[in-house]
């Protein structure tokens, strides 16, 4: 059995839509289509122009999960895509442009789709800045900690982060940059950011990339800063137990709501209410004062 999603100016069958993807949960490919068709309208905008990989699944999450970065054979010329040097040869990413080609491939099995952070225009200048913040034993406790500090710093810095709940075990805080620098200059204010954060609560904040030299302190992951390396978008599905969904949140949610609060069952209220990022790419800015602030410091 099949059904039709009609999605822009395509229509994509769903096949096998009764399959259950989530067995804890119950939630079935046909779910995971619809809600990547619900959602387009918010998460598109951040993927846009953006070389994808696929985390996709052909059974459950228990037992199939895996990584597809080259684009199949079959999928349709009216899907974008972009082909980039790598060790050895090639290989050739979808380019997530609009509604039809998320919900195409969802109904590839695509769980997760995950995303540069630059784009195709200037694959090698990022126009996004990352901090994961990785809770150790203090969990989602020092993670909340660790987004207000990081917020307080990058605003002294010069820029406005935006804060995403990943729909695993913390948060990211996003910041929308000017494209100009390269990921190499960004990861280098990235990190030198981090280690002026580290400093300001050192028992609790580290970033120390070794786990065993952590001390249970949360880790300040910065690597996520470097080209072809990619990140979980807005309102993607994390393949854990319940579904839960990587949502955008207002800094004023924080205290209230936990990493995986969402779940492909639940957020559809949600949708319902102002999105917190979307003003983001109007707040983009350049690195110079951060730099300036970072020189200031020693």
């Amino acid at each position: 059995m099949s059904e039709s999603i009609r999605a822009g100016r395509q229509t994509i069958a769903v096949t096998n839509g009764d399959r259950v993807v989530f067995p804890d949960s119950g939630v079935t490919k046909r779910d995971i289509v619809e809600h990547y068709h619900r959602v387009a309208p918010r998460m598109v905008p951040h993927m846009r122009g953006r070389p994808v990989s696929m985390q996709r699944v052909q059974g459950t999450i228990e037992d199939s999960v895996f990584f597809q970065k080259n684009i199949g054979g079959h999928f349709p010329e009216w899907i974008r895509r972009v082909t980039v040097p790598k060790s050895g040869g090639t290989v050739t990413h979808v380019i997530c442009d609009d509604e039809a080609t998320l919900v195409y491939i969802a109904n590839q099995g695509c769980i997760t789709p995950h995303v540069w952070l630059s784009r195709v225009e200037a694959l090698d200048k990022p126009d996004r800045m990352i901090i994961d913040l990785d809770p150790g034993s203090g969990g989602v406790a020092d993670a909340r900690f660790a987004a207000h500090l990081a917020r307080e710093l990058f605003i002294e810095a010069g820029l406005l982060p935006h804060l995403m709940a990943t729909g695993s075990r913390g948060y990211h805080v996003v910041v929308p940059l000017r494209v100009r620098d390269t990921f190499e200059e960004v990861r280098d204010v990235c990190f030198a950011l981090a280690e002026a954060l580290a400093r300001r609560a050192p028992d609790r904040l580290t970033t120390e990339f070794y786990k065993a030299e952590r001390g249970g302190r949360l880790f300040l992951d910065c690597n996520r800063n470097s080209y072809a390396q990619t990140a979980v978008p807005a309102y993607a599905i994390r393949p854990r137990p319940v579904a839960p969904v990587a949502v955008p949140l207002a800094w004023n949610e924080l205290d209230t709501t936990d990493p995986d609060a969402w779940t492909v069952r639940t957020i559809g209220d949600r949708l319902e209410g102002e999105d917190p990022w979307a003003s983001m790419t109007r707040h983009a800015r350049t690195l110079d004062k951060a730099r300036s602030w970072l020189a200031r410091q020693d």
